[in-house]
């Protein structure tokens, strides 16, 4: 993309407008934060399914010789966990709505792009959070942490993994609030409620 004001000079695009690691952990561009929660969703993607795939090797036989009968439900429910919360829940509505949001209403980038960036340390913390617990201790309440089995009388790590979970949820409830009041207050000039695209 050439600017037109000065001959010659290439303006940078999202990509490569900055090279660092700093760069990108500071960004405010949309477009950058949806790659970010891109690249930690597929590595939560990859956690999930390494679980399962130890899973799967166990049944390979009848006896349990791969892993203890514990670590085959913890490895069961941590995939649950991760693939549900850290990649199910925020995929499409985070990465797509980052990416494509701003674009589709003629925005140049969302209401609140230090809140966009937040919302993706709270998702990373959380998530990481919530792994590091589980495979420290695991839980044995499968992923919807359903009582009886979080009540006290589990003797796993419940409640925090419950915490990071909780933080992820924040995570998407900030993206959700910047979404609402970029299409609220950040819409083009003439895009009224009816003419916004279905995805917005």
């Amino acid at each position: 993309m050439t600017d037109t004001a000065l001959p010659g000079r290439i303006t940078p695009d999202y990509f490569h407008d900055g090279h660092t690691l700093g760069s990108w952990l500071t960004t405010t561009d949309h477009k950058r934060i949806a790659l970010l929660f891109a690249f930690s969703i597929t590595l939560f993607f990859f956690i999930g399914a390494t679980a399962i795939g130890i899973v799967r090797l166990e049944l390979l036989t009848p006896t349990g010789d791969l892993v203890s009968d514990d670590t085959y439900n913890k490895l069961f429910r941590l995939h649950g966990i991760v693939m549900v919360w850290f990649f199910l829940v925020p995929s499409i509505p985070v990465t797509f709505g980052n990416f494509l949001l701003p674009l589709m209403i003629g925005a140049k980038d969302l209401a609140f792009p230090r809140l966009n960036l937040l919302s993706w340390y709270l998702y990373l913390g959380g998530a990481l959070f919530t792994v590091i617990t589980l495979i420290a201790g695991g839980v044995d309440t499968g992923w919807t942490f359903y009582t009886p089995y979080s009540t006290m009388f589990s003797n796993t790590s419940v409640l925090t993994a419950a915490a990071g979970v909780v933080v992820v949820g924040f995570s998407s409830v900030l993206t959700g609030v910047n979404f609402i009041a970029t299409t609220h207050m950040l819409r083009a000039p003439g895009m009224t409620w009816i003419r916004l695209p279905l995805f917005v």
